[in-house]
Parts: C-alpha cells; sequence; structure tokens
C-alpha cells in the first residue's frame, strides 16, 4: 500500500491542469485503486468521466479530503494523549472510536483504532 500511497501523492500533488493534461486510463486506474483501496466507501468504482477537468477536479477533491482528514487525525490524537494522561481515559477513548466510525480513510480509521487499544481498550 505505502508504494500506492507515494504514486497517489505525487500524482494528485500536481496542478488541475498537469492532471487533466495526464487523463488516461493508467490515472483512471490509479484513482480507483486508491479509492477501493484507501477508502470504506467505492462508489466511485463505475464512475466514467466525462472530461479531463472533470477528472482533476476529482483527484483534487479526494487529496483534499484526505489532507483534512490527516489533519483532523493529526489534533485528535494530540488531544487524546492529553486526555490520555489528565486520567481521562474513556473520553480520549471513545473520540478514537467515533472517529475511527467516521473516517473514510482506511489508514486513518486504523490509526485512530490501534491508539484505542494502545489505550487500553
Amino acid at each position: 500500500m505505502e508504494e500506492l500511497i507515494e504514486r497517489w501523492h505525487a500524482f494528485a500533488g500536481q496542478s488541475k491542469e498537469a492532471i487533466a493534461g495526464q487523463f488516461n486510463d493508467a490515472n483512471q486506474t490509479l484513482l480507483r485503486e486508491v479509492v477501493t483501496t484507501c477508502l470504506v466507501d467505492t462508489t466511485l468504482d463505475d464512475k466514467v468521466f466525462a472530461s479531463a477537468d472533470e477528472f482533476a477536479q476529482c483527484v483534487l477533491d479526494l487529496r483534499k479530503n484526505e489532507k483534512a482528514w490527516s489533519r483532523a487525525l493529526g489534533e485528535l490524537l494530540l488531544k487524546t494523549h492529553e486526555q490520555f494522561d489528565a486520567g481521562f481515559a474513556d473520553e480520549a477513548k471513545e473520540s478514537l472510536r467515533r472517529f475511527h466510525g467516521d473516517c473514510p480513510w482506511r489508514l486513518f480509521a486504523e490509526i485512530a483504532d490501534t491508539q484505542v487499544h494502545n489505550f487500553g481498550g
């Protein structure tokens, strides 16, 4: 999965114009592979893009969403460590469980779940 994520970040980190200029079967396959491997909801599987611009916007929107969830996880981990250290382990674990249930990105959800277990539950 690490290699897939590296390819995804390199591709999705480009400008909209650069992504649109690489609108081809291989990059549509990359997008679908990211969705089916990394996301809980795989409704993009059968998506047919009407244009290179639509494809590029989808890539950028998905990457923006990934960054937002990554940032949210980082903030949550800091907050829950503080809660745990202050004796509020149950609250910390509940916050992590909620994140795990809400997060569409499998890796981030798994990290939250692992942290619940690290906190003893």
